[in-house]
């Protein structure tokens, strides 16, 4: 850890008002906290009240705003999720602006250890909105429990009323009084978990006792457990009817209900009806059950998957983090990257909600770490913006200087060169960005207009001179027919020096030109069969001149003297080594024929290199009469 994480951590962590908010928010947390839900009202809820908003986009103010709007949000649970999520967010917020803080302090030359967070009205708007709704939440709770406390003691008036009526004398006022309680009953509202099954189990013995005690009236005694017969058969059609809801949570508060329902209402005549309809009624509750369970079981193992897709993310962002990234493009990539792996994160549904906070955090973490790897690189980058300029400029100078230049090949491998040390310079001061750039571009453009008219120029030149060889190549054709030796030569002389005078031609029919024009001049020596060496001294003194005369000419001299020259010091290194192996051959038996072949060699290698020799001369010749023109 950096000493700026360091100190920025103990910021955060370290202050003793930071810490007594944390305390007290924890301390509301926990009193507002519900008893555990059975796990279908909880997973269905968070299925059909997930909120679907991105606040990722959002800034303090926004989170601010919305903090104040969920004090007032009737649905706690909703807006406690809601909550959890954006104070994350929020807190990730301060963090950011407090490394901007403390990189100010430092840069002013201050002691970093001695940077004491400034007040953040925003942050006491916002935390004072969460301590109210906190508040609030657990207000809330406290009075449900406060409910649920006064109707048990309720509950067990009732019981204690119907314990007096079963022991007294059967009347009509009895039966009167048992049904109210009986209405009382049903009206009151959730009692404490812990208190529900003992009360039911004394209310249900209570209820049948005094109907089994009491025989007055049995007609009208008959005729209720006919009517709680209907309603528990009513009561199975609609627990039957839950096959098609749609919605995990409507069908279990309905069935809870159902389940109320039958139990308040009264006995039924016959124990073995009782028990019958009580198995009708279990059957079709659990056949319910057991089909939302399914769907629930998706659900859940829907959201396991999910953990998994979201953990496959997390360690994507870990390992970019892990790369080295060396450039802006690069870093522009990797941003790219990020972007869409956050994309595809909110795409993903929910997950078990015991690890969801441990999930989101572990992604946020890595997406703050990249964020402040990033920020530091460009930070680095941007201070070093004025030396940059510096390195453009000069580059603007050097393209400036080549515009004239008329090598253009050269020079345009030279500015290629000068665009791609541009490329990998960092950015300049924002004020000067388009200037350096409109200058570079202006001179780069300038060179490459001049090298383009150039060549258009040349390429029609080109075509020409292609006209003017073709002339010439069917004159030295015309030749062939000549039979004056004489006066074919000296028209080959003049023909050859026009050749030789003439400049470039395109590219495409260079090859076949010069072939075609090679072969008629052989057939010229061949028809009149001059001496081999005469014809070939001829026509190297003939090839010498035409060069000499020829544009660029000593250029041309001096690369085929370069060439004789190399070839003159092969033979003659070829001699030495020849020689110093007759002189080893001398000293062993049957050396006379190896040392015969070895002389022939060198005898050889040494008329090769007097004719060589004689050529440089005649080169040398037209070298310097080149030189003087």
């Amino acid at each position: 850890m950096s000493e700026t994480d360091q100190i920025l951590n103990d910021a955060l962590t370290n202050d003793p008002k930071e810490n007594a908010l944390e305390a007290a928010i924890t301390h509301l947390e926990k009193k507002g906290d519900s008893e555990e839900q059975d796990e279908f009202i909880e997973v269905a809820e968070e299925e059909e009240k997930r909120d679907n908003t991105d606040y990722s986009g959002f800034t303090k103010s926004d989170f601010v705003k919305k903090a104040e709007e969920l004090v007032f949000n009737t649905n706690l649970k909703e807006g406690h999720d809601i909550f959890k999520k954006i104070r994350v967010l929020f807190d990730d917020a301060i963090k950011a602006e407090r490394v901007l803080l403390i990189k100010e302090w430092a840069d002013a030359g201050n002691e970093v250890r001695e940077f004491k967070p400034p007040y953040d009205e925003q942050k006491e708007v916002f935390y004072k909105a969460y301590t109210k709704f906190l508040e609030k939440r657990a207000e809330e709770k406290k009075l449900a429990e406060d409910e649920k406390k006064k109707n048990l003691n309720a509950k067990k008036s009732i019981i204690e009323k119907l314990r007096v009526l079963t022991s007294n004398d059967e009347t009509e006022k009895a039966f009167d009084e048992v049904r109210e309680l009986q209405k009382q009953w049903r009206q009151i509202r959730t009692v404490p978990r812990e208190h529900m099954q003992d009360l039911w189990d004394n209310y249900r013995f209570l209820l049948e006792k005094f109907y089994d005690n009491h025989t007055i009236n049995n007609e009208l005694k008959e005729l209720d457990r006919e009517k709680n017969l209907e309603a528990k058969i009513d009561l199975i059609k609609k627990v039957s009817a839950l096959h098609e809801e749609k919605s995990i949570k409507k069908t279990y508060i309905l069935l809870n209900k159902y389940h109320e329902d039958f139990k308040n209402t009264g006995p039924v005549n016959g124990k073995d009806v009782s028990e019958e309809i009580w198995k009708r009624f279990k059957d079709a509750s659990d056949k319910v059950l057991n089909e939302k369970r399914v769907v629930l079981d998706e659900i859940k193992a829907k959201r396991s998957d999910n953990l998994e897709l979201k953990k496959v993310l997390c360690e994507k962002i870990e390992l970019i983090n892990q790369m080295p990234i060396e450039n802006a493009k690069q870093w522009k990539e990797k941003s790219e990257e990020i972007t869409a792996i956050f994309n595809e994160w909110k795409t993903i549904g929910p997950v078990p909600e015991s690890v969801n906070d441990q999930i989101w955090k572990r992604f946020r973490e890595a997406q703050n770490n990249f964020n402040h790897s990033k920020k530091g690189f460009f930070d680095k980058l941007n201070s070093g913006r004025d030396e940059n300029l510096k390195a453009k400029l000069a580059l603007c100078e050097q393209v400036e200087k080549l515009i004239d230049n008329p090598q253009f090949d050269i020079t345009s491998k030279k500015i290629i060169a000068l665009q791609e040390q541009w490329r990998g310079i960092g950015p300049v001061p924002d004020k000067m960005n388009d200037v350096v750039w409109t200058r570079f571009r202006a001179a780069c453009d300038a060179f490459f207009s001049k090298k383009d008219v150039f060549y258009k120029e040349k390429n029609a030149g080109e075509k020409e001179n292609q006209v003017a060889k073709e002339g010439i190549l069917k004159a030295v054709t015309e030749l062939i027919e000549n039979n004056d030796s004489t006066a074919v030569f000296q028209a080959l002389r003049k023909l050859q020096q026009d050749w030789m005078s003439i400049g470039y031609v395109p590219m495409k029919v260079k090859n076949d030109l010069q072939n075609n024009y090679n072969k008629a001049v052989d057939a010229i020596y061949k028809k009149h069969k001059q001496a081999a060496d005469e014809n070939k001294q001829f026509r190297m003194k003939e090839h010498y001149e035409m060069l000499a005369s020829a544009p660029n000419g000593d250029d041309k001299l001096k690369y085929e003297e370069r060439q004789l020259n190399d070839k003159l010091k092969m033979l003659r290194d070829d001699v030495e080594t020849l020689k110093n192996n007759v002189e080893f051959f001398a000293k062993s038996k049957n050396a006379d024929a190896f040392k015969l072949q070895i002389e022939q060699k060198i005898e050889t290698a040494n008329v090769q290199i007097a004719k060589l020799s004689e050529e440089l001369k005649v080169l040398r010749s037209f070298k310097k009469t080149s030189a003087r023109y």
